[in-house]
């Protein structure tokens, strides 16, 4: 009887989140940020996304990392960089409505099928400087992505037999997969953002653990698969 329970809590959880992403997708968009005098700058984001260099207009160099990055709320600029900037948004600038709802319905799977997911102990976490390797380039490289993060994982709920695989690029674009539907986010400010939900994410041994923001007990295990 409880476990009849939690499966329809769970499945009205996940189908709420679902339809509350659904209309939250929004068009892909250019936008202009530059270092005036060469000086710190930055400039507000009208909704947020994966950010890259569209076209320079400065003769300053324009080094991510060094020069321009991003956040969830906006790009900055130093040392005289200009650029318009391109904006990826939600579920990549697809104007497909089937794909926005494929979208809506991975980020469920993953925000929501995580509740009864497996939970990592205290114990599995690693203390290994995560965010400090020879590619860190300081506080304020937003978009920086570790080596351990690199790569394809797994995760799975046997209550509800879903597979996902997680890819995560070396320039943190993610790539979500599970039954046949397909979700894109990135890895910004040290987090997994993907639809309209973001999440943290703590080294294990083996993989990573991915947490919704302000809901920790949304937790789903990852395990390094290549």
């Amino acid at each position: 009887m409880k476990r009849n329970l939690h499966r329809a809590v769970s499945q009205g959880l996940i189908a709420t989140f679902t339809l509350s992403l659904a209309s939250s997708v929004f068009a892909d968009y250019t936008t202009r940020c530059g270092s005036d005098g060469g000086r710190y700058r930055t400039c507000r984001l009208s909704s947020p996304g994966y950010v890259t260099v569209e076209r320079r207009i400065s003769g300053a160099k324009c080094d991510q990392g060094r020069s321009w990055d991003f956040t969830r709320r906006e790009i900055w600029v130093d040392h005289g960089c200009e650029a318009d900037f391109r904006v990826e948004t939600q579920d990549g600038g697809s104007d497909s409505s089937d794909d926005k709802k494929k979208a809506a319905a991975v980020v469920g799977l993953l925000a929501g099928v995580a509740i009864l997911g497996a939970l990592a102990n205290n114990k599995d976490h690693v203390d290994d400087y995560k965010y400090r390797d020879e590619n860190y380039q300081g506080p304020r490289h937003n978009s920086y992505v570790p080596g351990w993060m690199v790569g394809s994982f797994s995760g799975f709920n046997p209550n509800y037999g879903a597979d996902i695989t997680l890819t995560i690029e070396r320039d943190g674009r993610v790539t979500a997969n599970t039954q046949g539907r397909t979700m894109r986010g990135y890895i910004n400010d040290e987090q997994l953002h993907v639809g309209g939900a973001v999440f943290s994410i703590d080294q294990t041994r083996d993989g990573f653990v991915t947490a919704q923001r302000g809901e920790r007990s949304n937790e789903v295990r990852y395990r390094r698969i290549n």
